[in-house]
């Protein structure tokens, strides 16, 4: 039997660009290639500390509901579970928790100062502190918090399980107040260096050739600059769970036929991402592909064929399953999101009214394609009420990723294309990995009336997130990434790929540092809080 990652030669054509086996190879490439596995590492330990770093540089509370998440792992770590109906916020922690609590996010400047705001409550005397708290400001978001529950107590719970258990290690050791409440955010960076490290591994592994793919998929990760990972949030160990099952599920194709631990392992990492983020329910397509064709090469008889595909079938879902049962006994509801949405005051429109959305106007479908493209970009923060993006930076990702991403897809559905059988099938995955996440947010977006929701609303009625399909992660990158080497291949005799993937990263560096940069110095940040007299 012809192993699958048999290379053929037009991919031995793609390696002399990716810096594959060449007379006309530079020192640089040879040392890039022999120092491929310390530079993943050190990509690895780049990522770590960059997402560690903006981790601290923005203060609790952003506007993507991390209060919200705050409060859930601490239900969880309390040892409480999610019940019939959202829990009310407790007023003693919106108290506290209004000590540390940035205004920055939503509130202009000129507000903050107006409404004696600016000088934190923190580092003001007892007394002082006191009288602050009285002032409308502080009373009107008090009473905000008291008049929503968490919405999110609900939601899919790996994540809160996790950053709960993650919490009672710092109470462990003696963290409290502001220290405390940023504990959970040191788990991002630990998750955002798997996600690399899985990246490459991924790309060494099924495109062993192609050395291009082996700097550029980790480097992009690297250096991407979805703000997701910047606080607390469930959808953090989506991209990581998910690289991680995409890793193994091929491995279980790549080793010999009636091996199946990996098999069986990505089944299990496939029902934790579910129960990371419902979203990644788009990893089942991929591993009833990935089961079908280990049963095609599998020489077992048919009765070992049958156990594996039934445990399989248990691993992905008991767990699910399980969690899934539990609402609709306790909740009523399947997936835990029918109270959060009658709290947003949404409701499920009638069959006749989701064909009237805007989406199916060509209009309306390019504006969700690029809105969702820059938010999977560089995510959803903002900062004084004003989204926190380049626009020279969001024209470059939207024009970039449609120009590589359709060269991509060409490429896959190009006759004269030659690909080994594995690569075709990582290949595939990747493209329908990304294509469901667009099209799950496009349902959703389809079903619902938003009524008076500010987002999404009646006037802009899209999901448009990035962060909501962060396990596509890794499949967008690879896509990307594999356009970006075709499209260089034209020009590789006078412009070195090396070169132009180091200009690509530097870009996106820059532009995410010079959007970032403000929130370094704000007064609320984990360096304003560490550095101020206790």
């Amino acid at each position: 039997m012809r192993s699958l990652l048999e290379i053929d030669k037009s991919e031995r054509h793609i390696a002399k660009l990716s810096g594959g086996p060449s007379s006309a190879e530079t020192g640089l490439d040879a040392f890039l290639r022999a120092h491929a596995g310390w530079i993943a590492i050190a990509l690895t330990v780049y990522a770590a500390f960059r997402v560690l770093f903006f981790c601290a540089v923005f203060p609790l509370s952003n506007n993507v509901d991390e209060r919200f998440h705050l409060l859930t792992i601490q239900m969880y770590a309390q040892g409480h579970v999610p019940g019939r109906d959202l829990p009310a916020v407790d007023p003693d922690f919106s108290r506290e928790f209004l000590l540390y609590w940035s205004p920055e996010y939503w509130h202009t400047q000129q507000l903050i100062e107006r409404d004696g705001a600016s000088r934190p409550l923190y580092g003001l005397p007892p007394e002082a502190r006191e009288a602050a708290l009285s002032r409308d400001f502080y009373v009107k978001q008090l009473d905000q918090w008291a008049r929503r529950p968490n919405f999110e107590a609900q939601s899919a719970p790996l994540y809160y399980i996790v950053a709960a258990g993650w919490y009672r290690l710092g109470e462990a050791v003696g963290m409290q107040d502001w220290q405390l409440d940023y504990w959970p955010k040191v788990l991002n960076p630990i998750a955002y260096a798997l996600l690399v490290w899985f990246s490459y591994k991924f790309v060494r592994e099924f495109y062993p050739r192609r050395f291009f793919l082996h700097l550029a998929v980790p480097a992009l990760i690297a250096v991407f600059p979805q703000d997701v990972f910047f606080g607390m949030n469930r959808d953090v160990f989506s991209a990581p769970l998910c690289a991680a099952a995409l890793l193994l599920m091929m491995r279980s194709l790549e080793m010999k036929p009636d091996r199946y631990a990996a098999l069986l392992s990505a089944s299990f990492l496939v029902g934790l991402a579910f129960l990371s983020s419902v979203s990644n329910f788009v990893l089942y397509g991929v591993l009833a592909s990935t089961v079908w064709f280990w049963i095609r090469r599998s020489t077992a008889t048919s009765v070992r064929k049958a156990r594996v595909v039934l445990t399989s079938v248990l691993a992905a879902g008991a767990l699910p399953s399980l969690w899934m049962l539990r609402n609709y006994l306790v909740m009523g509801d399947l997936t835990g999101g029918k109270a959060k949405t009658h709290d947003f005051g949404w409701t499920v429109k009638p069959l006749s009214q989701i064909f009237d959305h805007p989406l199916f106007s060509l209009r309306g479908a390019g504006y969700f394609m690029a809105e969702l493209t820059r938010s999977f970009w560089r995510g959803e923060y903002v900062w004084h009420g004003v989204p926190m993006r380049s626009a020279t930076a969001d024209w470059f990702y939207l024009v970039s990723s449609v120009v590589l991403v359709a060269t991509f897809v060409f490429n896959f559905v190009s006759p004269r294309r030659e690909a080994s059988s594995l690569q075709k099938l990582a290949d595939a995955q990747a493209l329908f990995l990304v294509a469901a996440s667009i099209l799950f947010l496009a349902v959703i977006s389809l079903i619902f009336d938003f009524h008076d929701c500010q987002y999404p609303s009646r006037l802009l009625p899209y999901f448009v997130s990035g962060r909501i399909i962060s396990g596509a992660m890794l499949p967008f990158a690879l896509m990307y990434a594999c356009g970006l080497e075709l499209v260089l291949h034209r020009f590789h005799k006078w412009v070195p790929p090396v070169a132009v993937l180091a200009c690509l990263l530097l870009f996106i560096t820059a532009s995410e540092w010079r959007v970032r940069r403000v929130a370094l110095s704000s007064p609320y940040n984990f360096f304003a809080l560490s550095a101020a007299p206790r």
